[in-house]
């Protein structure tokens, strides 16, 4: 009988010890640090790995520790029994990987895996004997066995709750510790229970059977303890790289989680069918629902119907790997809809995609900036109408559609009569009131036949679609005429405007939006022409016409420079006496080719573009020169009345430039006097001022045309004004028709009780002079005493009427 304890190299037994702690710290590293990363086949192969290393190194321990042991006989070894050992070790070192790995250790798998480990590390040694082929046989007293076996499954699974506890993640020098205590427990297994067997001889000392010497089993060991401490090396270097990759990698997924989390914009995480996995704060800030809320959603349900088409394609081209980036909306938590820029951004796992994420942004701020800037880029901001550039847009996209189908259209163009007196008389406030007031009265007017836009100014236009009749735009046209001839009331007052109405039809009167519109802007200057407040469809003849007022406004601006304009004398007599007291001076215009051309056909022109300033001043200064030269001669001083213009009337600086002429001409004020029209006193307290101003100077005042005008009678007692001219329509008409004799009677009569001098205009025959003189008329002009006379004409006829 041989005792293996009374003979070891303890050398040996150490070296064992060492490549035990470095084959389990290996196995743990290629165990924990790598298996923990992956998930599968891959995680089962550095599973296996690990085991395959760390039981070589217990394999090469446990026949370390035989041939540590000085036996007295020669030795060879049985490959089975060599290879079942390396099995047995391997087998072992995955139970214990397998549970070291495992993120919760349960209690039952601890028994059963520790006990397994234990008593497989009692077995090892006992089979590391078997393989010895030297007839002897190894013999275990249960005395001794049972206690090896029962420390050897409570230290494993200490081992085992010890090994669990220090994983990775508890750091490198925890994993070293457990290494070392895995190695020290395999070899202190292996040593003892090669201490506690006895070998006997089974027959004759000599080696057993042949198999594998002992010179080939040292250099199997040796390969396994090179092969372990390369593996260990390799791991360590794989280890340093793999903690750098990692760091890196969870650096990223840092990175990546901060921008999901803090993101200002909302991220979702989605399934490829559109289920919610996670969502951010942003998220829920924007969509108004919880997280929890959410992840209970599909994407498709918070987005607006509208645009759930669009999305779900983005969503298909995101799905096959392409990010998309696109603008919807969705419809927050209460109904309120969010404007959202939208960014899918696939979630690519080894070249497969396995999600998306969504990334929007409330883009409603913006859209809402857009649309307002929009608005006010096609919009006018006075009155809401749909300006120039955007009536052109439609005109244009109406000439298209309706050049496909054939279908008619119509192109309205609308001027306000007379807005410039308003506006200048009453103030720029309520010049914006009144086009404001027409601009919905032209909506009511329209109503949705068409559509309404302001020009500019006081022109106003009208696009008619949808196969529209001539007959149509008629009824429309006139619709309109009725609904401005209503007077508006503006700040407690009445205001009286008209409107002249220019149509052009498509396709007769043009097929592009330049000709339409030019034709209809000359259709409506027809109307103009035509007297006002009436419309005209365009054709061809207008041409002519209007080239012939473009003529005639650039003569118009040259005639002054030329001298072309003179003054002609209407004589004004009392009834009483019948003595010329006074003349209106009245303008006329001698063109060089055209002869003398009528005051109806300048003097509205000369108003539109406000010539007649300039003109009116003429008229002004000629006058008072004439009424100084008749005072230096024989006829001696004559009242001289000079007609003003509304805009004369008006202008800021006109009281300073009637005094400047008199000053410059040397006029008697006494002998001028001014002569103004209802209208021009709409805007009371203005020409209240403007009166007193002029009456300071001590010219007289006249109103002239009295009775055709819209101004109240309540504010006449407060004009400061000497005289009111009857127009002549009542005097043409006085002896036919009773009712412009009781206007004419009332008017003197009104005047008289307000301490002013009545003149009546347009007097043509006896009768209309007696019946005035009954009523106590005070002055007269008109054909029955004289034509407006020129200069040298008028001398001659207060001669005759001298002598």
């Amino acid at each position: 009988m041989i005792e293996l304890q009374s003979s070891y190299n303890a050398t040996m037994i150490v070296l064992s010890c060492m490549i035990a702690a470095l084959a389990s710290y290996t196995g743990l590293s290629m165990a924990l640090q790598y298996a923990a990363a992956v998930r599968g086949r891959s995680r089962l192969v550095w599973l296996g790995s690990g085991a395959a290393v760390m039981g070589t190194g217990i394999w090469a321990v446990c026949f370390y520790e035989i041939s540590a042991y000085q036996l007295s006989v020669g030795t060879n070894y049985d490959y089975f029994m060599v290879v079942l050992a390396l099995a047995v070790a391997i087998l072992d070192s995955a139970l214990i990987l397998r549970a070291v790995s495992q993120r919760q250790l349960r209690r039952g798998y601890l028994l059963a895996g520790g006990g397994t480990v234990g008593a497989a590390a009692a077995i090892l040694p006992y089979i590391g004997l078997n393989a010895m082929h030297a007839n002897l046989r190894p013999q275990y007293a249960l005395s001794s066995l049972l206690p090896f076996i029962a420390a050897a499954v409570g230290a494993s699974i200490a081992l085992l709750w010890i090994s669990h506890r220090f994983q990775t993640a508890a750091g490198p020098r925890r994993k070293a510790f457990a290494a070392a205590l895995l190695g020290t427990f395999f070899s202190a297994a292996i040593h003892t229970g090669l201490t506690i067997a006895v070998l006997k001889p089974s027959g004759d000392l000599a080696a057993g059977p042949a198999g594998c010497s002992s010179s080939t089993l040292s250099f199997i060991l040796g390969f396994a303890t090179l092969f372990v401490i390369g593996i260990a090396l390799a791991a360590i270097i794989i280890e340093r790289f793999w903690k750098a990759q990692m760091r890196r990698q969870l650096e990223r997924d840092m990175r990546l989680e901060s921008l999901f989390r803090h993101s200002q914009d909302g991220v979702f995480s989605c399934t490829l069918e559109g289920k919610i996995l996670d969502a951010n704060l942003a998220a829920t800030r924007i969509t108004g629902y919880d997280k929890e809320a959410l992840l209970k959603r599909q994407a498709r349900d918070i987005i607006c119907p509208e645009y759930r088409h669009i999305t779900s394609l983005n969503f298909q081209l995101t799905i096959a790997g392409q990010s998309r980036n696109f603008d919807s909306a969705i419809i927050k938590r209460g109904g309120q809809r969010i404007d959202i820029n939208n960014t899918n951004v696939p979630v690519l796992v080894e070249g497969q995609v396995v999600g998306l994420y969504m990334i929007v942004r409330d883009i409603t701020e913006r859209k809402q900036t857009e649309w307002q800037m929009n608005y006010m880029a096609h919009h006018d901001d006075l009155t809401g109408l749909p300006n120039r550039r955007l009536f052109e847009q439609q005109l244009n996209k109406a000439i298209s559609e309706h050049r496909q189908i054939g279908a008619s259209a119509a192109v309205l163009f609308l001027d306000v009569d007379r807005f410039k007196l308003v506006n200048d008389s009453q103030g720029h406030d309520v010049g914006d009131l009144l086009l404001r007031s027409t601009a919905e009265r032209l909506r009511g007017a329209v109503k949705d036949e068409g559509i309404v836009a302001r020009l500019g100014g006081d022109e106003f236009s009208v696009l008619l679609t949808g196969g529209i009749s001539r007959e149509a735009a008629r009824d429309i046209a006139s619709r309109i005429i009725r609904e401005l001839d209503i007077p508006f009331s503006l700040r407690g007052k009445d205001v009286h405007i008209t409107a002249s109405i220019g149509i052009a039809l498509y396709p007769e009167d043009g097929d592009s939006l330049i000709t339409l519109m030019k034709n209809a802007d000359t259709a409506m200057y027809s109307a103009k022409e035509d007297g006002k407040n009436t419309f005209h469809f365009y054709n061809q003849a207008m041409n002519d016409s209007l080239s012939e007022r473009v003529q005639l406004e650039n003569e118009l601006r040259k005639a002054l420079d030329r001298d072309e304009f003179f003054l002609v004398y209407q004589p004004q007599v009392d009834i009483a006496t019948g003595a010329i007291v006074g003349v209106e001076a009245l303008i006329r215009w001698r063109h060089g080719k055209k002869g003398l051309i009528s005051p109806d056909a300048f003097i509205p022109l000369a108003e539109e573009t406000g010539m007649i300033v300039a003109i009116g001043e003429w008229v002004l200064r000629t006058a008072c020169s004439q009424t100084m030269r008749w005072c230096r001669s024989d006829i001696g001083p004559l009242r001289m009345s000079v007609n003003l213009s509304s805009r004369q009337f008006l202008s800021p600086d006109f009281s300073e430039s009637v005094a400047r002429v008199m000053r410059e001409t040397g006029m008697a004020p006494e002998l001028l006097d001014l002569e103004i029209t209802e209208s021009m006193t709409l805007d009371v307290n203005r020409s209240i001022e403007t009166l007193l101003q002029l009456k300071r100077l001590g010219v007289s005042i006249s109103i002239d045309d009295f009775g055709t005008g819209y101004s109240s009678l309540s504010y006449l007692k407060s004009f400061p004004v000497d005289r009111l001219k009857i127009d002549q329509s009542f005097i043409r008409q006085m002896q036919s028709d009773t009712n412009d004799r009781s206007i004419v009677a009332t008017i003197i009569a009104l005047a008289h009780n307000l301490n002013l001098q009545v003149v009546a205009e347009g007097v043509e025959t006896d009768g209309q002079s007696d019946f005035l003189a009954s009523h106590g008329c005070d002055e007269m002009q008109g054909y029955l005493i004289s034509k407006p006379l020129a200069e040298s004409e008028l001398e001659r006829f207060m001669a005759q009427k001298s002598s």
